[in-house]
C-alpha cells in the first residue's frame, strides 16, 4: 500500500506528493477534512504597493532599543 496526499478542488483530485512508482494500483480516495477558506484580506493588504512600508519606519521598530549604533 502507498499513501499519498492530495487536494480535491471541487472538480478533481490533485496529488501533491511526488509519485515515483510506475506500477498500476487500485486506488481508494478518502476525504479527510475540509480545507477552510483563507482570509484573503490580510494577503491583499500586504500585496499593496505600500502594504509593508511600516517595516521601514523606525518608529515601528519594537527592537530599536537593542540596536547599538
Amino acid at each position: 500500500m502507498v499513501a499519498l496526499q492530495g487536494i480535491y478542488d471541487g472538480h478533481s483530485v490533485k496529488i501533491t506528493d511526488k509519485i515515483t512508482d510506475t506500477k498500476q494500483y487500485k486506488v481508494v480516495v478518502t476525504f479527510i477534512e475540509e480545507i477552510k477558506p483563507i482570509n484573503k484580506s490580510l494577503r491583499n493588504f500586504s500585496a499593496q504597493t505600500k502594504g509593508l512600508d511600516f517595516w521601514e519606519n523606525e518608529q515601528e521598530d519594537l527592537y530599536q532599543d537593542f540596536v547599538k549604533s
